[in-house]
């Protein structure tokens, strides 16, 4: 048995090391109309193969290296990922600078932005008719969620740690099957509004998977900050590949 399981940690490790060599394309582009929109960061598998598309909705700090990083790592996953630059152009560097960008932000704004993202993954050869998804962290998941709210062209939403409807109301405008990662350890949501989104997803009859990560607090998948925690990390990132491949990979 313990063979079995030290092979079997041989093989996951070996498909790790794999996906992270995998060469990706990048390059910026620009969503939304000629005279307004913003731009955007998108990754590519290498290749011209059609693959499904994932819209990356950002934290706090703007389109920065941190978050182009998991667009590339979702590239060598097979997934085309889009970044668009909600701060168009400003990027913070600490959490006060944060705090005023964030301030400013204008929320019907970001999600007429991030529906241009999809309006282009769509027009996108190497998208195609492929299904699209969206995940976003901190400010990036409640803007994730309302996004899955207000287009239906999204099939998969995954939210990591961002403060979201939990009313089952609100919720059934959900188009999408969602999953939460959140952690037990998080000041800014506790487990009682982790666990209202729980009960308003069952209570508006909307599929959800909402996972909670002892030791972990804000911003764990964030390997850029303190906050990290490399195990919630690493399950939290397994989850939503095992996610986004039961949703956007169907046919």
């Amino acid at each position: 048995m313990r063979r079995a399981s030290a092979v079997l940690g041989s093989m996951i490790l070996a498909a790790w090391a794999a996906a992270a060599q995998a060469q990706v394309d990048t390059a910026m582009v620009h969503v939304g109309p000629q005279d307004g929109g913003t731009e955007a960061f998108v990754s590519w598998p290498a290749g011209k193969a059609a693959a499904p598309g994932i819209v990356v909705v950002q934290e706090w700090w703007g389109l920065n290296n941190q978050i182009r990083d998991v667009a590339r790592r979702l590239s060598r996953e097979g997934y085309v990922a889009i970044v668009p630059d909600l701060y168009h152009g400003k990027v913070a560097t600490d959490p006060e600078q944060a705090h005023v960008l964030l301030r400013g932000l204008e929320n019907d704004v970001a999600l007429e932005e991030l529906s241009g993202a999809i309006r282009w993954l769509r027009a996108e050869p190497r998208v195609g008719k492929k299904h699209i998804g969206v995940v976003g962290f901190c400010m990036g998941g409640g803007l994730a969620q309302g996004l899955a709210m207000k287009s239906q062209e999204i099939s998969a939403v995954v939210m990591f740690y961002g403060l979201t409807a939990t009313d089952a109301k609100s919720l059934a405008g959900l188009h999408a099957p969602v999953q939460g990662h959140f952690g037990e350890q998080d000041d800014g949501i506790p487990i009682v509004k982790v666990e209202a989104l729980r009960s308003g997803l069952k209570q508006a009859g909307k599929t959800g998977e909402i996972y909670l990560y002892a030791g972990a607090g804000h911003a764990f998948m964030n390997d850029t900050r303190p906050s990290y925690h490399p195990d919630a990390a690493r399950q939290g990132w397994a989850r939503m590949l095992a996610f986004f491949q039961k949703n956007l990979r169907r046919s």
